[in-house]
Parts: structure tokens; sequence; C-alpha cells
């Protein structure tokens, strides 16, 4: 790799003087084949801009070759497979201003030169972004709440090992970043964003739409269906939530739980939209991810912690988590809350919809093109700060629309 840096040194002055747009510039979102990347690209690319994503592969279990743009196995036939990263990365120098990227970084992470990345996109000119997803930026010694460093421990035991590795890299981006956007409460010891928002991810809604399976079942007459994705079982809680089930079956209840393992975007959709009557997202974390935004999007109440105010009192008030209809459980309560969804019909319904207003306010096209061109306008000196986007008093967005009605008191349900 390291007899690539002379010509990427050449490309990035050559590029530097090479006047590009700051109004609409050309975007990629990479490397790392996070299914985020590609929603939140094909909302840009919706609104005009040059957006693309550029990941090594996908994950063809659950993801489709159709959501991805450039693929690294599928590129530079005539260059052996060691060199394509840097290729691609001097490439890439050409033909994108803005690197929307993780902590991970571009091409170039894991390479004898992951540490000239940054540099090498400054000596060109280019924006950074920095998107943190996960594994990406947790520092196992830096996160406040022990219960998810066990479930971190369960699910994904081998970071601990390389906690000084991805701590480098947290504080090598967060040094030259020109902005962070914290995508959720998942901001656990990253030490910087430029905006907050209590989950930025945002879907097609044109492809999540509300469904027929609102009923009024209610577990005695009628058979209520709980859907849950247990991929990363020991981080969602999975095992409390097949306890939860089997019990209240043994109280009586008509439930079915559908595990939906393995199962590829588009079956997951159908399943939510039309035969799930509750979605149960995870119970450790505090917070949720995209899994719970598709629960909210299919009409249905979904379920996830929202528990430790250590997260979520700073979303609260400094942005919009108030509005969530998100209903908070742990494993120590899931069995009440879930006994109080499965009973209650018009309760789900009052929930279903809620959410449904709630996803189309917050987690459309249109929101990652308010998030992102803000972001651009910030990157590129138009704007002096973005850190109070989203907040409920100052912030133009989350008042352009009526505030979300729901049932809730901070996610809990109202005795």
């Amino acid at each position: 790799c390291i007899f690539f840096l002379p010509i990427a040194l050449i490309v990035s002055l050559i590029v530097r003087f090479r006047k590009c747009s700051d109004d609409k510039p050309r975007l990629v979102w990479g490397s790392t084949p996070i299914i985020n990347n590609s929603y939140w690209s094909r909302s840009m690319e919706k609104y005009g801009y040059c957006s693309q994503t550029f990941t090594f592969n996908y994950y063809s279990l659950i993801n489709e070759r159709d959501d991805w743009d450039k693929i690294l196995a599928e590129k530079y036939y005539f260059f052996p497979l060691v060199a394509k990263p840097v290729v691609a990365f001097i490439h890439s120098l050409l033909i994108y201003d803005v690197f929307l990227l993780s902590y991970d970084g571009y091409f170039l992470g894991n390479t004898s030169l992951r540490h000239l990345q940054a540099h090498l996109l400054k000596l060109a000119g280019k924006k950074i972004v920095i998107i943190p997803y996960g594994s990406d930026g947790y520092v196992y010694r830096r996160i406040r709440s022990t219960s998810w460093i066990s479930a971190l421990m369960i699910s994904y035991p081998g970071a601990s090992k390389n906690q000084h590795r991805i701590a480098k890299n947290v504080d090598y981006w967060n040094k030259y970043a020109d902005a962070i956007v914290a995508t959720g409460m998942g901001v656990d010891g990253i030490g910087r964003w430029d905006v907050l928002a209590p989950n930025s991810l945002v879907l097609d809604l044109e492809k999540w739409t509300v469904g027929s399976n609102k009923s009024s079942a209610n577990g005695i007459d009628s058979k209520v269906v709980v859907a849950h994705s247990p991929n990363h079982r020991g981080c969602k809680g999975t095992e409390f939530i097949i306890a939860a089930v089997d019990q209240l079956k043994e109280e009586g209840l008509n439930i079915e739980l559908r595990l939906l393992e393995g199962v590829k975007n588009d079956e997951v959709r159908n399943i939510l939209c039309e035969k799930a009557h509750i979605l149960i997202e995870q119970l450790i974390f505090t917070g949720h991810g995209l899994s719970g935004l598709e629960g909210m999007a299919s009409g249905i109440p979904t379920v996830s912690n929202l528990e430790d105010e250590t997260y979520t009192l700073p979303m609260r008030r400094w942005s919009y988590l108030d509005e969530c209809p998100l209903v908070s459980a742990t494993p120590e309560n899931i069995v009440d809350v879930l006994r109080k969804l499965v009973t209650n019909p018009h309760l789900r319904d009052e929930l279903g919809k809620a959410g449904r207003k709630y996803v189309e306010k917050y987690h459309g096209y249109d929101s990652a093109h308010h998030l992102f061109s803000n972001v651009i306008d910030y990157i590129y000196g138009r704007k002096e700060s973005i850190i109070n986007l989203y907040h409920p008093i100052l912030g133009e967005y989350p008042n352009r629309m009526p505030k979300i009605e729901h049932p809730l008191v901070k996610n809990q349900i109202a005795d």
C-alpha cells in the first residue's frame, strides 16, 4: 500500500485546486455496508444531489444487491485484491466532495495508510462527516451502562479486546471530521457531536405502509401476533422476550411470537405490515434502531427500552423524544407491558396511529434531506452551528408540524 502514497498525494494536490460546487456537492457514503447509508443516500439523490454508496461488499443474507451503488468486490478487476482499497480511495478523491463515513473510516481503514486518510482527504479539500453506527464507536470502558456492556459482551465479546484500536479511531476522526452526526442514544464515550437527535435513521415511507393487520384481537377471543427480529440476541434481550410470551401463554392468553431471524427486508416488511400486531425491538439498549422505525411505520405499537434517563433526558430536553410513541420495556417488566398491549386493542390502535405520524414527521426521506442539507451548510461555513437543529423550542423543524400526541408518559403506559 505504501507504494500508492505518492500517487495519492499527487491526486490530492491536483483535486484540491479543482473547483467543486459546495451548494450541491457530490456525496459518497461508505465504506462499511450499513443499510442506513443506502437510505440516506437515496434520500439525498431524490433531492437533486449526486449521492452514492461505495462499500466493500454487502450483507446478502438480509440485503439486496439493488440496495447499493458501487461495490468494491465488483470493481478494478485489473488490480490485485490487496490494492483495490487504495485504488478506490484515490478514485474517490476524483469524483466525490463530501465523505460520509463511520469511525471505521474509508477504504484505507485496514491498510498501512489508515492514519493518513483524513490528511489525504483534507489535502484534497474534501469534507468529512462521521456517522457512528455502533461497533465502530463503542469503546466498552467508556460506556456508562453496565447492563449494555454486559449485553455487548454476550453478542460481541471480541470488541472488548480491541478497545484500544477502536478508541484510537474515535479520537482520530473526532479530531479531523468536519461534523459528527450522533445517530441516536448510542453516543457513549464518543465525546463529540455537532447535531443530536434520538435517531436520524430514515425509511422509504412509500414502501413502508400501514397494512391491514389492525384488528380487535385481545388475546382471549382471538390471537395476537408479536414480532421480534432476534439478530444479536444478547444485545436485544431475546431470551427475556421468549420467556415473557411463554408466561403469558401459561396465563391463558392467545399469543404467538414470530421470530424474524435471517429474513430479508422485503419479507420483514410484509410480516410487519400484514401479519403482526406488536413489534418488540429490544429490551437492553436505551434507544431504538431501524427495526423500531419499521414497526412504527407499519402502524403497530412498538416496544423498546427507553428507561435510563442518563440517555433519555438529554433527548427530551434538547430534542424531540417526548413526541416518540415507543413503549418502553425492560426484561423486568416486559410481561406486564406485553400483557397490557395484547389485551387492549384500543391502546394498540392509538399507539400504532401515533407511531405512523411520528415516522412521517421525523423519519422520511424529507427528514434525511433536512438533516444532511443542514450538515452540508455547516461544513461549508454557511451555518455557525447545528447543535440546536432539533431543539423542541429553538428548532424550526420540530415545530413545523403539530406535536405528536400519544397516551404514554415518558414512554410508559399510564395505569
